[in-house]
Order: structure tokens, then sequence, then C-alpha cells
């Protein structure tokens, strides 16, 4: 058997696979006998009729088909062996160029090959800016307003600063209302805390001194950097009818901590707080130097990427989506159908983040092995040890033994991710020791493992702010 392969684009290889003659008439044997099997020859049993009459029968082209696919199926999966080619995804036949000689082309998606270039001369900036202690007050403020206290009023009067109240809120920008409702429906209630700096300043100011069931209309310009788009820059009127008013009573500072079941002074919880604010702030400002680092890495990196690995993960996206909507009742037909998308149309769609996600996936990978980054087995037993602190000690045995068996592999990843996310930081900032391996950063780039190992999937972290209100500031 003759084979000759040929490297195409998308990580392609072309096999042109040629049967010696000897193989071929074998195939075409096992063909007449199938053949023979399949329609009764006069004068023979079912499977006993010689080649030769089944050729004269049927004719030789006929048998040729009859042999075609098992002749190719055979001789593909040798060929693989033979050149020592790993697919990654379904090979297609090309064609048939020839009957005799017995010749076809099969292309066969293969590894990628991904070229990082000098990733190490990539740097960026690692900004982190101080906890002011405005900050500091806030936060402590939040954690005050915790174990606030409603306290209905012993006899009406006037919204005072403070004061928790219940509100018919209409928003209208620009002469339209924010929110679509039926014509003669009145807007949803709504409660506002009447805080200085939580509302918009001339919201705050109109409800200062109304009595309920009074309606008052207030007028404010928008900044520019409102945290709500719809109404950024623009003019907005709020039409509003109090409902009720509630008193707010906040506990005194120096309570705070026991009912945090905090050990400590209000001065340990004001530094406790400061510390987390520090690491909020820290890892924040690492996440996005890790996205800055990641993005000039694969906009440096040159891809050779076989189509099926990007398709794939589209369907894994897809299917993410599918879990998601379950959550809710719906299901994946029912969403689709609302878009108006086919599950083709749907893949397609995710295609552009697959590829982004497929080339972080792969030039993080090579990272990985040109810095000689590995997970050892004590470091996969201190990682064991740290997830199991969080479980009753009656759970642990079989919590471990899940960790050892079945979880091994994902334990290793988040050590594996851990250890990358430390070396891209410092590999960004500067400050990254010399790798651990001779082919850190030169050499030949390799193809990218394709079998299962502890590889991270991504450095980056999606952030969900919770919407807010037009009302607030």
């Amino acid at each position: 058997m003759k084979v000759t392969t040929e490297k195409l684009p998308q990580s392609l290889l072309a096999l042109q696979i040629e049967l010696d003659k000897e193989r071929f008439e074998r195939g075409l044997d096992q063909a007449a006998r199938r053949l023979s099997q399949k329609y009764p020859v006069h004068g023979f049993r079912p499977g006993k009729a010689p080649r030769f009459i089944i050729e004269r029968t049927f004719g030789r082209e006929s048998l040729i088909e009859e042999a075609s696919e098992d002749l190719i199926n055979k001789a593909f999966r040798d060929a693989l062996k033979q050149e020592k080619i790993e697919p990654v995804g379904p090979a297609s036949l090309q064609g048939i160029s020839s009957a005799e000689p017995f010749t076809f082309t099969i292309h066969v998606p293969v590894p990628p090959t991904v070229d990082v270039g000098d990733y190490r001369a990539i740097h960026a900036p690692l900004e982190i800016e101080p906890i002011t202690e405005e900050q500091l007050d806030r936060a402590l403020d939040v954690i005050r307003e915790r174990h606030v206290v409603l306290k209905e009023l012993a006899e009406p009067r006037p919204v005072q600063e403070g004061d928790q109240i219940r509100v018919r809120l209409d928003t209208i920008v620009e002469g339209e209302p924010l929110e679509e409702r039926d014509e003669n429906e009145e807007p949803a209630e709504q409660t506002l805390d009447v805080v200085p700096g939580r509302l918009v300043d001339e919201l705050y100011a109109g409800l200062l001194g109304m009595q309920v069931g009074e309606r008052r209309e207030m007028v404010a310009q928008m900044s520019e950097d409102h945290a709500n788009e719809q109404v950024r820059g623009k003019e907005v009127t709020f039409k509003v009818e109090l409902l009720g008013i509630q008193e707010r009573l906040l506990p005194d500072w120096e309570d705070v901590p026991t009912l945090e079941n905090f050990e400590g002074s209000l001065e340990d919880l004001r530094a406790k707080t400061r510390a987390e604010l520090e690491q909020t702030v820290r890892n924040a400002a690492e996440r996005q130097t890790l996205d800055r680092y990641i993005d000039q890495l694969v906009a440096q990196t040159s891809f050779d990427i076989p189509e099926v690995m990007v398709r794939e993960l589209a369907e894994s996206l897809l299917q993410e989506q599918e879990r998601q909507f379950a959550r809710y009742g719906i299901t994946l037909e029912q969403m689709l159908e609302f878009r108006g998308q086919s599950r083709d149309d749907a893949i397609e769609a995710l295609m552009p983040d697959a590829e982004r996600q497929t080339k972080i996936n792969l030039a993080l990978r090579e990272v990985v092995r040109r810095e000689g980054l590995e997970t050892t087995e004590a470091e996969l037993v201190s990682e064991m040890d740290r997830l199991l602190i969080d479980y009753e000690a009656e759970d642990r045995a079989n919590v471990a033994q899940i960790l050892r068996t079945q979880l091994r592999s994902t334990v290793a990843n988040a050590v594996l991710d851990r250890k990358l996310r430390e070396r891209l930081l410092a590999i960004a900032t500067g400050t990254a020791p010399e790798p651990e391996s001779p082919a850190a950063t030169g050499g030949e780039p390799a193809p990218a493992a394709t079998e299962a190992e502890p590889v991270p999937v991504t450095t980056t972290a999606a952030t969900a702010e919770t919407p807010r209100s037009t009302a607030e500031a």
C-alpha cells in the first residue's frame, strides 16, 4: 500500500492511498461472496457462486463498487497506523481517482499547530489603585445597613432623610415612558431609601417633605456616565406617588461587630474590611492585566486549527445554553423558535466565540508546555486537603475518595490553572523566573496536545453587574 501525504490549511492532512493489486483482488473476492449471498445465482447455493460467475453476471464495475467501502475503511485505518497519524475529528472522503490501481484521497483533521512567538516579550502593567477612606466608609456603611430595622411611624409625618418609602414611580425620558405598560396600567410599586448619594439628586430633594398620598414631579438632567445607558445625558422626569413611609433604624457602630458575629473591635472590623477591599481591587487589577496579556498573546500567535475543533466547541457552548434554559423550564427548541433560528443557525452564530476561545485555549496550552508547568503529586494532595476543610469531619473520608478518583483531573486542572495565572502575571509584569523546561522559549512550535490532560481553559473571568434603577445615582 502506497500512502502520500500533503499538508493543507486548517490542519487538514490529505492522504492519497493506492492499494497494491493483491490487496485489491482480495477485496474483490470478498465483495463477490457478499453479492452471491445477497442475490441468488441460478445453479448455486447462496454465497457459493464463484467470483468469475459473479463478475460476469453483475459486471466488474459493480463488483468494484461493492468492494469500495470495505477497501477504503480498512486501508484508511492501516494508513493511519503506518503514518502514525492521530485524527482530531472525522475524516472525509474526497473521491476515488482510479479504480485500477485502486486510488482514493481522504482529508483528515489533525492536531493544530500553534506558534506563540516570543510570548515573554509581551508586557501588561499591573495597576492597583489604593483604597481611599471614602471607599472604606462606604463598605462599612453597607455592613451596617445589613442590620437596619424598619419601624412603622407612630404618627403621620412628611418624608425625612433616612426613611424607606413605598412609591409608584413613573420615569419619563424625553417625553416617553421608560418602561412599556398598558395605557391604564399604573406603575409598579417600588421601595426607595431616602439617603443622600443613593438617588438622583433632584429626586432625593423632591422626595423630602412629601406626605403619604401626595404626588410630585421632579426633572433631572442625567449624567453622561449613568449606569443605565437608556438615560445617559438625557432629561428625565420622575412622577412620584407616595404610598407609605417607614423609619429606618441603624444600629450603633459599636454594636456592628457583634451583629456580624465578628470577634474583635470596630477598628478590627475596619481593618478586616480594608484588607478585603484591597484583595478585591487586586483581583480585579490582576484580571485586567491577564486579559490585556492574553489579548496580545492571541494577536501575535499564528494558528492552524481544524474547523472541526471550533465547531465542537460551538456545539458545547450551545449545550451549555440548553442547560441554563432548562433551569427555568425552557427547552432549547423553544428558545430557538423564539429566536427564529435552527440548531445549525445557532451553532453558526456561536462560531466566532468558539474560535476565539479555541485560540485562547491553544495559546495558553503552548505557554504551559514552553514554561514546563506541571502539577506535582504534592501540590495535588495539598489542594485536596484544602478542599476538604469545607466539609464536615464525618464526610471527609468519602469526599477524599471522590477527589482522588473521579475528580482527580479536575483538581489537577485547578492547580495548573492557578500556576499558569501566577506565571502569566509574572511574565506580563516582567518578574517571571526562568522557564522550568529547556524548550521554554526556543525551538519549533509543537502540535498542541489533544489528549485529556490538565490544561486550563482560560484565565479570564466575566463579572456580572446587577442592573441599577434609573432613580439611583
